[in-house]
Order: structure tokens, then C-alpha cells, then sequence
């Protein structure tokens, strides 16, 4: 049997911390690969502006070609509609394999807003990584009524906080600064070619 780990995510843009918390999970859970899910159309992120998938789904590409059992998936991109992560579960669940969905604990704290949270439960193993500014005796309280509630277990990483969003890249980026220490240097490199993010070469 095959222990897949699953890393979904707007990705806009990937960065360092997303490559840490892929090979923390894959390391810890003793995975045989992480694959990488760029959002097609986010349900919760409808009124937000994300720049167009294809480009989110080839800075993932360059991020991660030079990782080992690191691969991407086109699913979600090419989806057509909203994506759900159960459906998007039920497209990599098969009988010869396990899968480990590895998420943040913001989305532990919301699981119950989510679409048939039930379902993600029962197809994957629930794997939880922190993020700053969240307070770790509520996210143990909150994995104790999720448990109980779901009949599930959740596993909790065990990573260092690296403290770098996506967000926090994009407004350094309008604001002129530089941002090489927080993006994989081919990712910086196809967002200054393709000017993402009004990228100017005039960085301070």
C-alpha cells in the first residue's frame, strides 16, 4: 500500500514554507510522495482576487522539479466549477493506496464549514500543520471535538514556524521589496519573466 500525501493550495505564490511543510509531512508520515494541488476555482476564496491557475500551476512546477517524489496535479486547475477538497479526495483514492491530507490549522478550525467534512475523514488521514496565530491549547481543543465528533484521529506536524505567507510575498512585492528569501529562486524567476504581481526589476 502507498502513503500519498496530498497538499492542496492556492499556491499564489508557492514559497519556501510550503516546500518545508511537504517534506516535514513526507519525512514524518514516512510518505512515498506529496502531491501538489493548485486550486482551480476556491469556494472560499470566490471574492478574492487570485491571479489565473495556469500560472499558479507552473510556478508549482518550477518550485518542485528538482524534489524527489514531489509531483502536481492538474485536477483541480482543469476542473470545471467550484472545487471541493472530498471530490477532489475521491479522485486519488484508490484501493492500493492511503491517502494523508496535510492542511493548516485554520482549515482544522473551519473543517465544520466545509462541504461533507464526513467524507474527507473517511478517505483520508487528517494531517495538521500550525501557523502563526493560532494559539496551540485551542487547536488541541479542537482536534478533541473533531475526533469525537467524526469518529477520526488527527496528526498534528511537528514543524518550526517559518512565518511566511503567500499574502506577505504579494504586498512586498507591490511595495518594491525584495522577496528572494522567501521563494524557491525559479519561482522568483518566472514571476520577474512573466511580471506577476506588476513585478518591477526596480526592487529595493
Amino acid at each position: 500500500m502507498k502513503k500519498i500525501g496530498i497538499l492542496g493550495g492556492t499556491f499564489n505564490p508557492i514559497h519556501l514554507a510550503h516546500l518545508y511543510i511537504a517534506y516535514e509531512a513526507k519525512s514524518q508520515l514516512n510518505l512515498d510522495k506529496v502531491i501538489f494541488i493548485p486550486a482551480g476555482n476556491p469556494p472560499h476564496k470566490k471574492d478574492k482576487k487570485i491571479i489565473e491557475a495556469s500560472l499558479r500551476y507552473n510556478m508549482v512546477c518550477e518550485a518542485i522539479k528538482n524534489y524527489e517524489d514531489f509531483e502536481i496535479s492538474k485536477y483541480e486547475v482543469e476542473k470545471e466549477g467550484y472545487s471541493y477538497t472530498f471530490e477532489t479526495l475521491k479522485q486519488f483514492k484508490a484501493k492500493d493506496n492511503e491517502l494523508y491530507f496535510i492542511t493548516g490549522a485554520d482549515c482544522l478550525m473551519d473543517i465544520e464549514e466545509w462541504k461533507s467534512p464526513e467524507e474527507i475523514f473517511k478517505l483520508s488521514k487528517f494531517v495538521v500543520f500550525n501557523r502563526a496565530g493560532y494559539n496551540k491549547k485551542n487547536l488541541r481543543i479542537q482536534k478533541d471535538k473533531i475526533e469525537k465528533k467524526f469518529n477520526t484521529t488527527i496528526n498534528f506536524l511537528d514543524i518550526i514556524d517559518l512565518e511566511i505567507s503567500s499574502s506577505m510575498i504579494r504586498k512586498r512585492i507591490n511595495e518594491g521589496k525584495r522577496v528572494d528569501f522567501f521563494l524557491p529562486k525559479e519561482v522568483l524567476s518566472y514571476i520577474e519573466k512573466n511580471n506577476i504581481y506588476n513585478y518591477c526589476n526596480n526592487i529595493k
